[in-house]
């Protein structure tokens, strides 16, 4: 539970950047007000086991992040991708990791990491509590810390590889039906993006085709689609194959 969660870390040892030891700090818990204020501003009920866990402490006063907890859920955008995300870290630098809340759903996972630069969403963990624990490692002894390798690594190896992208060909001959059905109604120039069952190292470039293009989801199913911009002809092109007139 992510509430038993935040007590194993609270008062956990680390060292930050410069060595010096850090004692992991809780943050007070929410009071009724805020927990009943954040549930009016969004269009989805908070999952259980984060209101539960809000009680308890609203995250963490220090840390590798600039911010880990639960009441930082202003200013995140990106709705056309995750209409309900609700934001449970950010580096400072405008990227955030959200939970993509559904409706109907009382889950509280899976953590994605969106971000600007390159512009990719980027698969994290599997719940919160797993997402506190490698945010807390990394500044810890042992197995370098997914975050800082989902930070780092992961994101630069999608944008450059376009990893995550399908064309419409491959996704309307899909034996998964919900994928097949979904591409169907798109035109060919089409490109699609599944993360209905991601792992470490999976996601994809939301900006390759200009910040103002906006993807289409698949109602609550975690995958989308997006028509490219018409290429435009060269100069050449267009000086010399005006058309019929």
């Amino acid at each position: 539970m992510l509430s038993e969660t935040l007590r194993d870390l609270a008062g956990a040892s680390m060292t930050d950047e410069d060595g010096n030891g850090v004692r992991l700090e809780l943050c007070p818990p929410a009071t009724e007000a805020e927990i009943a204020q954040i549930e009016a501003s969004i269009s989805v009920a908070l999952p259980t086991e984060l209101r539960e866990a809000m009680r308890v402490s609203v995250g963490f006063a220090n840390g590798p992040l600039e911010s880990l907890g639960f009441l930082d859920v202003d200013g995140f955008g990106m709705e056309d991708v995750f209409p309900n995300a609700y934001p449970v870290g950010h580096d400072g630098f405008g990227n955030y990791w959200v939970l993509d809340l559904r409706p109907d759903e009382d889950e509280c996972g899976p953590v994605f990491y969106a971000c600007h630069d390159p512009p990719v969403i980027a698969f994290q963990s599997p719940d919160v509590s797993d997402f506190l624990r490698a945010s807390v490692s990394i500044w810890q002894p042992g197995p370098r810390s997914t975050v800082d390798i989902v930070h780092e690594e992961v994101t630069s190896a999608i944008w450059a590889s376009n990893t995550g992208i399908l064309n419409r060909e491959t996704a309307r001959n899909s034996p998964d039906a919900v994928l097949a059905e979904f591409a169907s109604g798109f035109p060919d120039e089409a490109m699609f993006a599944d993360l209905r069952s991601p792992k470490l190292g999976d996601g994809f470039s939301w900006g390759r085709f200009g910040p103002r293009k906006e993807w289409i989801r698949a109602g609550a199913q975690r995958l989308w689609a997006i028509v490219p911009p018409p290429q435009r002809r060269g100069l050449f092109a267009r000086i010399f194959f005006r058309g019929d007139g």
